[in-house]
Order: structure tokens, then C-alpha cells, then sequence
């Protein structure tokens, strides 16, 4: 019988995604263990133990895989959330992901991958400082403020980060310090999850890689800001890539970062980016996909399965600020988008401008409802682009009653995804081609675009 407290040796034999765990059998029990890769032979202690699992902490690496590599990041082993996978070879995280994926959707989605067009597991170019937007978190310890990122399933706890490394270093390491030293002169508190106290929320950091500009969002709980001339003018001479700083008001008790009000503080709140030929309108608060660089290889991919040879009526679904539904739309007869945001349609009709695209036009409201009311017309394809939480049965069903031809789906999240494999089956659209794409190096999560047909 195992205990906690109990060491012993074993081979770590599969690895467990999003938790980024090792796994290991101790009599017959799997135990999960973080920050060991396959292959190796650990010495582990038993940490918690369940009725079905157990949980174990390393003790020592007895063989180590010629995988193993050295996290840059200084903060990795202080349990920073931001990255999970840095001790991995990227090869080995890219292995791992995909046969997570298949995995999943066999088990959940029921697929027998051989009977569907695999493309693939595309890796990303760039495995760091990669991203293009970062939130950043406040806080306090002891009287001293904090400003960085939560560990991992600790929301209450702050690891104070000197640098982030999924953004360009040295634009973070500089930033990073500016507010902390801002809110320390400022003598500003740092906002406590747990008792809800404090003023300095969080810091939102979006950058251009098209014209390489940087806009910053300030929030905080209900307050006039001291000083935001000195601060404005120290940014602009430190850094004059940034362009724009907006002040955020978020009373909300919720750990989300809300925009319940925000004031232009300096410059602008929006920045133009291009992906492919589109150049898109990027508002602070609006969604976009956060690696640049993939976002056009995910949207050509898209496109590609759509099939559109100009004659097409599609629907695009939870369309944000066009992303998808703007890169297609030279591409068939007419794009109807359907998008919740009201500031993501706003800039979805001035993108469309910008372009010069007159076949597109988007609808605000949630999916759900606002399909009932879409003019009564032919839909040849769909294209979804839903949050993690996936489709509602309901959409399901609603799309299967459109008929289209063709339904492409771009996903974050391989669960749900696989759980509407099995939901679009049912009304008889069945997976044809799928590939993964690996938009967040170091973590655990990929995006996966994929193509169902009748």
C-alpha cells in the first residue's frame, strides 16, 4: 500500500496535457509527476495520494532524457504559470502535443485517425518571444509591489518577474520595471484576489509586428491616477515604440480583466497589423491571435479547406474583428459574420473598409440567437471559431439546419473540440481533413483547424 511521504524509483512512461504532468505507476497506481520527460528514470515522493492517482514531486533524475534542456527563463523554476514546457526539447513538446491531441480525439471524438486526411503537427518559428500580447498582474508581498504572473493553479500568489521571455525580452524586462517603479513612487497598492484590496490591477502590453508599436493598458479599481503626466513623458523617452496608453477601471470582483471604463491616457488605442495581404484593426480589449507569425499559416489553412471559388455564401462564426471571415472573403461571393463584442464588430466593418472589401458585413449578438435572424439564404460554408468552452449543442444544431456544404473549425482547445467531433457526427457532418498548429510554444495548448463535411 502506497503512502504519502513514500520515495521510489520508476520510469516515466506518458505525459498528460494541459497539467504538463509526467506519468508513473507506483503498484498499479498512476502517479503524475511535473517536470520529468518520457523515457526518464526518476527517484519520486508521494505527495498526495487519491483513490484512482496519486501526485509525487521529483526527487532526482536517475537517468535523465537527451531532451532535457536548461529553462532560460530565471522564473521557470519558481513555478511561473507562463511557460510550463521550457525543460523540454521543442521537438519532444511538439511529439507530446500531438499525441495528446489524437488521443483525445480518439477517446472523446471517436476518431480512427487513419480514416482522416492528417496534416499534420505545424511547429512554430519562433518557440520564444513570440507573442504578441501579454496581461501582466499586480500585487504586494510584505509592502513591496509585485508585477508579474500567477503560478501555476495558485491565483492568489504572484511570481515577480525581472523579464518574460514569450515577449521580446528586452521590451519586457524594461517595461516590467517602469510600472513597478510608477506604482512604488506613485505609492499605489497592488491588488489582493483574495480580499479584494488594492488599486493597481493589471498591465496589458499588445504589440504590432507589422509597424512594431506597443500599447499599454493600465487598470486599476475606480481611482484618479497621480502623476500620469511624468509617467507619459518617462515612457515616450524610454520607450518610443509605444504608442498609445489607455487607463482601465475594473471594479469587477472577478479575476478577468474587464474594461468597464477606460480613458485615453497618451497617443491611441489601436494599432494596424497584417496578415497575409489583410491589414487588420487591432483594438486594445479586442481578440486577435497572439502569435503573429502562425496566424497566417491558421488562416491560410482555413481558406484552403473552405474550397471557395467565389460563388460561396459563408458564415463566419464568432468572427471577432473579422480575422478569418476578411482573409476569405476575395475569395467567395458573400461573408455574413457573426460576432458578441460590439467593439470587435466596430472594427470588423471599419477593417472591411480598410480593405476595400464590400462583401462582408457583420452582426452583433451571441451566435446562438443571432442565427435565427440571419437573412434566409443559401449557406454553403460555415467557419467557427469559438471560445474554449466550444459549440453549444444548440449552434450545432442550428449550423446542421443551414445545410452548408462544408464546416471549418478553428479550435483552442482540444477537449471541447473533440466533444463536438462527436456532436457534429450526430447531424451527420463528419471530420475530413485536420491539422494542429503549435501557437504557444513552452505550453501546453495548440490550435487546431479542421474540416468536416456531409
Amino acid at each position: 500500500m502506497v503512502q504519502k511521504g513514500d520515495c521510489f524509483e520508476g520510469e516515466v512512461i506518458d505525459f498528460a496535457l494541459p497539467e504538463s504532468y509526467g506519468i508513473m505507476r507506483k503498484n498499479g497506481l498512476v502517479v503524475f509527476v511535473p517536470q520529468v520527460i518520457p523515457g526518464e528514470k526518476c527517484l519520486v515522493r508521494l505527495t498526495k495520494i487519491k483513490p484512482n492517482y496519486a501526485l509525487g514531486e521529483l526527487v532526482e533524475i536517475i537517468e535523465p532524457s537527451p531532451f532535457r534542456k536548461t529553462p532560460p527563463c530565471p522564473h521557470f523554476q519558481e513555478g511561473c504559470g507562463g511557460c510550463r514546457l521550457q525543460f523540454m526539447d521543442y521537438g519532444v513538446q511538439i511529439r507530446v502535443k500531438e499525441r495528446n491531441a489524437l488521443t483525445i480525439l480518439e477517446k472523446i471524438g471517436g476518431i480512427v485517425i487513419d480514416r482522416v486526411e492528417y496534416q499534420g503537427f505545424i511547429p512554430a518559428q519562433n518557440v520564444f518571444e513570440y507573442r504578441n500580447k501579454m496581461e501582466f498582474n499586480f500585487g504586494e508581498r510584505e509592502g513591496k509591489l509585485l508585477l508579474g504572473l500567477r503560478p501555476l493553479n495558485r491565483y492568489w500568489d504572484l511570481i515577480n518577474l525581472e523579464v518574460c521571455y514569450l515577449m521580446p525580452q528586452t521590451l519586457s524586462a524594461g517595461i516590467l520595471a517602469f510600472f513597478r517603479d510608477y506604482g512604488n513612487t506613485s505609492h499605489l497598492s497592488g491588488y489582493d484576489p483574495v480580499r479584494k484590496e488594492g488599486i493597481l490591477r493589471n498591465l496589458l502590453v499588445r504589440l504590432s509586428r507589422t509597424s512594431h508599436e506597443v500599447l499599454l493598458g493600465l487598470a486599476t479599481v475606480e481611482c484618479t491616477l497621480p502623476e500620469t503626466e511624468r509617467m507619459i513623458e518617462g515612457l515616450r523617452i524610454r520607450f518610443p515604440e509605444v504608442q498609445g496608453v489607455v487607463h482601465i477601471v475594473n471594479n469587477s470582483p472577478a479575476s478577468a480583466l474587464i474594461f468597464e471604463k477606460k480613458r485615453l491616457l497618451f497617443g491611441k488605442d489601436s494599432f494596424i497589423e497584417k496578415i497575409g495581404n489583410i491589414f487588420y484593426k487591432v483594438s486594445l480589449p479586442s481578440f486577435f491571435q497572439v502569435n503573429t507569425e502562425l496566424c497566417t499559416v491558421l488562416y491560410e489553412r482555413a481558406r484552403d479547406y473552405a474550397e471557395l471559388s467565389r460563388r460561396e455564401m459563408v458564415l463566419d462564426l464568432y468572427s471577432g474583428s473579422g480575422g478569418i471571415g476578411l482573409f476569405v472573403a476575395r475569395y467567395a461571393r458573400q461573408v455574413i459574420g457573426v460576432e458578441e463584442n460590439p467593439q470587435a464588430v466596430e472594427d470588423a466593418h471599419f477593417n472591411a473598409e480598410l480593405n476595400t472589401i464590400d462583401n462582408f458585413h457583420c452582426f452583433s449578438g451571441r451566435v446562438e440567437k443571432v442565427l435565427a435572424f440571419l437573412p434566409h439564404e443559401r449557406v454553403d460554408v460555415v467557419i467557427v471559431d469559438p471560445p474554449r468552452a466550444g459549440l453549444d449543442k444548440k449552434v450545432v444544431g442550428k449550423i446542421a439546419h443551414l445545410t452548408p456544404r462544408r464546416v471549418v473549425y478553428v479550435s483552442c482547445n482540444i477537449g471541447t473540440f473533440a466533444r463536438d467531433v462527436a456532436l457534429l457526427a450526430e447531424k451527420g457532418y463528419m471530420l475530413r481533413k485536420i491539422a494542429f498548429l503549435d501557437l504557444f510554444p513552452q505550453t501546453p495548448h495548440f490550435e487546431t483547424v479542421a474540416l468536416f463535411q456531409k
